[in-house]
């Protein structure tokens, strides 16, 4: 049995006073059960015409819907095209039908993939004008651009150009907006897509900007790119400034927020040369962001950056958390052999040896890991010290030229 069907027979046959379910009879209970069985055996005529019957007998008009939706989809996997485009026409234009917006769509994508693709896209040009607040609305744009790409650039600035007109005073404006600003970063402008993105972000902000998050980290991105540090440096700030807290759930969380952290505390400590900010940045996503998964490694890049700096007490300070509150983390082994006396947790389920990746590891801004705290040495040897300063002085030539 499908799991759809499935959950419409259990749905269904909960429908009873005794569920505490609305009435919707029970002559429509029993024909759109019998129709779910049917659907899931495979005898697809049989379901079409059992979901008709409860259609018939339906007490409710949203119920009526639904079993007119069924059908419609049951004769489309049927291979009875025809009847499923007519059924699905009439629905969509059927403003009581809860299915109006699905149906316009569906009857679309038939047309596209079964023979009369000029209708089809044509009519899915309607589907974003009609129904601008509807889920099917984003669905349809990116099918239209997706599409307009194929038929070449100009044809996708085209079909960009004239959504941007027809939806700019409704919910799918944002959504047209950043496609716009991908499709000028694709074409190498990247001074106008980063202006581009940077609309987005003021004239949709946080809360309500769904490409609030992702327009600035795209913007940072081109900021970099453009020599302009600083400004990429802002772009995150200003991104993972709308972090909320709540003593109820914790924090709102946006996928952004990390990533951003961490190329922020990248950005102090290579580009711009502020070791301060880079550390606190490191030590605040250690802090702050108590669920994710990359504060072993945050702890690890600040250790870094207070040894190198010479304090190497701090930097142990830092490591010695680390090992502690992260005793499975691959950090563990290399934290334990830079700092003397800081040991290994008996129940660590850590890796048996610093791994030569993360020790010579590039920084991380081209690779997944922070170079190790430099100047650390597991013995006091002036030997090793030796072999540490050197170390540190040929990173921060690379640091320099990066």
């Amino acid at each position: 049995m499908r799991p759809g069907s499935l959950a419409a027979v259990l749905v269904f046959s909960c429908a009873t006073s005794a569920c505490g379910g609305p009435s919707r009879g029970a002559a429509y209970d029993r024909a759109y059960a019998a129709a779910a069985r049917a659907e899931s055996a495979g005898r697809l005529s049989e379901a079409v015409d059992a979901y008709d019957h409860a259609a018939a007998t339906a007490i409710r008009a949203r119920d009526r819907d639904q079993a007119h939706w069924s059908a419609a989809d049951v004769l489309s996997r049927a291979g009875r095209l025809a009847d499923a485009v007519a059924r699905l026409d009439a629905m969509a234009r059927d403003g009581a039908s809860e299915h109006q917006a699905e149906a316009a769509y569906r009857a679309t994508l038939l047309r596209i993939e079964h023979g009369d693709a000029d209708r089809g896209w044509r009519d899915l040009e309607d589907v974003p004008r009609r129904f601008s607040s509807h889920g099917v609305g984003h669905v349809a744009v990116r099918r239209l651009v997706e599409h307009a790409d194929t038929l070449g650039t100009e044809a996708a600035a085209n079909e960009l150009a004239t959504l941007d007109r027809d939806l700019d005073k409704t919910d799918l404006a944002p959504l047209v907006a950043f496609l716009s600003a991908e499709h000028v970063e694709a074409r190498g402008d990247d001074v106008a897509a980063r202006d581009a993105y940077l609309h987005i972000a003021d004239r949709w902000p946080y809360p309500h900007g769904a490409f609030f998050d992702d327009a600035l980290w795209q913007a940072s991105l081109l900021d970099e790119k453009l020599g302009r540090a600083r400004a990429a440096a802002d772009d995150l700030e200003r991104l993972v400034e709308k972090r909320e807290t709540t003593s109820i759930m914790g924090s709102y969380e946006r996928a952004r927020y990390v990533p951003s952290m961490l190329r922020l505390g990248d950005l102090y400590r290579d580009l711009l040369h502020d070791h301060a900010r880079a550390r606190a940045t490191f030590h605040r996503l250690y802090t702050d962001y108590t669920n994710s998964t990359k504060r072993a490694e945050a702890l690890w890049r600040e250790a870094g950056l207070w040894r190198e700096d010479g304090d190497p007490k701090t930097a142990c300070d830092r490591l010695s958390t680390l090992v502690h509150e992260f005793p499975d983390s691959r950090f563990v082994p290399c934290a334990t052999s830079a700092c003397q006396g800081l040991e290994r947790p008996s129940k660590s389920g850590a890796p048996q040896e610093c791994r030569e990746y993360i020790q010579n590891g590039q920084n991380g801004r081209n690779g997944d890991e922070a170079p190790a705290p430099q100047g650390f040495s597991p013995s006091s040897s002036s030997s090793s010290s030796s072999s540490s300063s050197s170390s540190r002085s040929s990173s921060s030539s690379k640091s320099s030229s990066s």
